[in-house]
């Protein structure tokens, strides 16, 4: 009657050291899967066992280790007590039933159960089991400080399944948004926009100083607003004797005003601003904050010798985001232009793999680039000038450059060899 009853007890503790390897297995899927945004998000909701699971996850390698060492005492204990049980019942044959027994079970119920349950619900089990890991954390801080000295003595840096998002993973995860439906494709170039933004420069997108339209100090108001009138810009540049000697920039609703008031007496030059001067190397997003401090939508770009190269404005940094902006002067052109049956005018804006869908045809795809210009650019290996030509292997098509703006492609002439016909 004793035996049975430690038998049974025995099974008991067996049972609960199963649980207990289930609850640890299945804790470590969970609870690493979880990426802290997502944390913060739970956060947000109010959810119970968020507060435990921001600081787990606050050091990956505390988390792991104290998953490992619950798991493995469970694992241990399990299968001392099943021996114990099995050699009792059946003496030295039950080691060997205990083993193929204590395997099966661990592997079913232990591992691959629970490990199966947390990957499909990581939020679900991650909230559940917490406050559990944090308790036994806390217990265990003596060999988790034990593990941080050894780290610091042999310089172990790093965290051990640290969560780590890259810019190309999150690119997969839009471009696969975009195939299964839940991503438009203008919610999908907007998003690649974006990464584009914070690596673009000045000089990639501005008006170069031969594109762009100017007016001396010595001019007359009158002669300002026909400039005005003729361009449809708002802004203008002002020079004093020579081109490169930008004093300001001319508003024309000061300009109108000046003149319907008939108070022209100070001419152009009381009635400029003050030019803001950066250089070409600048990051587009850094000189979108400075212009909005500034308050102005108009700023004078300069070569490292500090000579004027161009202008850029705030449409300018803004189109890099949205697209085209086009107002009543401006005429949208297509992105593909048909001249003859063989021969197309491309925007070197244009995603490579949006052309080849549209022309039917096959040009190289890279992840070093994503438009036209970018082809162009990787192709040739370095800034190409207007006429210069390429021609991409095994497809029979000429790419020519069009026009520039600055060091930016704008146009691409694009030319397929005529099909033959039988």
């Amino acid at each position: 009657m004793v035996e049975l009853i430690e038998v049974n007890v025995a099974t008991a503790l067996f049972t609960l050291c199963l649980i207990f390897s289930a609850f640890f297995s299945g804790s470590e899927v969970a609870l690493i899967s979880l990426n802290h945004a997502k944390v913060r998000q739970l956060i947000e909701e109010n959810k119970n066992g968020a507060k435990a699971l921001e600081k787990l996850k606050k050091n990956t390698d505390h988390l792991l280790i104290t998953i490992l060492i619950g798991n493995n005492l469970v694992n241990i204990g399990a299968a001392s007590i099943a021996t114990a049980i099995a050699i009792e019942l059946y003496g030295s044959v039950g080691v060997g039933i205990a083993t193929g027994i204590v395997t099966v079970l661990m592997l079913v119920f232990g591992e691959i159960g629970p490990k199966t349950y947390a990957a499909r619900k990581p939020e679900k089990f991650a909230l559940f089991s917490a406050k559990g890991i944090l308790f036994l954390s806390y217990i265990l801080t003596p060999i988790l400080w034990l593990y941080d000295g050894f780290k610091k003595v042999f310089r172990i840096k790093g965290e051990l399944g640290s969560p780590v998002v890259t810019e190309e993973e999150i690119k997969q995860w839009i471009d696969v948004g975009e195939e299964s439906g839940t991503i438009e494709e203008e919610e999908h170039e907007m998003l690649y926009r974006v990464f584009r933004f914070t690596d673009t420069i000045a000089r990639e997108i501005m008006t170069s100083r031969g594109d762009v339209v100017m007016i001396s100090d010595e001019n007359s108001l009158e002669e300002a607003m026909d400039l005005f009138n003729k361009t449809g810009f708002s802004r203008i540049p002002v020079y004093h004797d020579q081109m490169d000697n930008i004093i300001g920039t001319l508003n024309v609703k000061d300009v109108f005003a000046a003149v319907y008031n008939k108070n022209t007496e100070k001419g152009i030059t009381g009635l400029i601003y003050d030019p803001i001067f950066v250089p070409e190397s600048k990051k587009i997003d850094e000189l979108l904050n400075e212009i909005q401090k500034q308050k102005t939508h108009l700023a004078i770009v300069v070569d490292e010798y500090g000579t004027y190269a161009g202008i850029i404005t705030i449409e300018d940094i803004l189109e890099e985001l949205v697209g085209e902006i086009l107002d009543e002067f401006d005429v949208e052109e297509p992105d593909i232009k048909k001249i003859d049956e063989n021969i197309f005018i491309v925007d070197a804006g244009a995603w490579v793999d949006r052309v080849n869908e549209k022309l039917n045809i096959s040009l190289p795809m890279d992840e070093s680039y994503e438009t036209m210009g970018g082809l162009f650019i990787d192709r040739i290996g370095h800034i190409p000038k207007r006429g210069e030509k390429i021609e991409i292997d095994d497809t029979g098509i000429l790419l020519m450059v069009m026009k520039m703006r600055g060091r930016r492609i704008v146009d691409i002439r694009l030319t397929m060899k005529e099909k033959k016909t039988d």
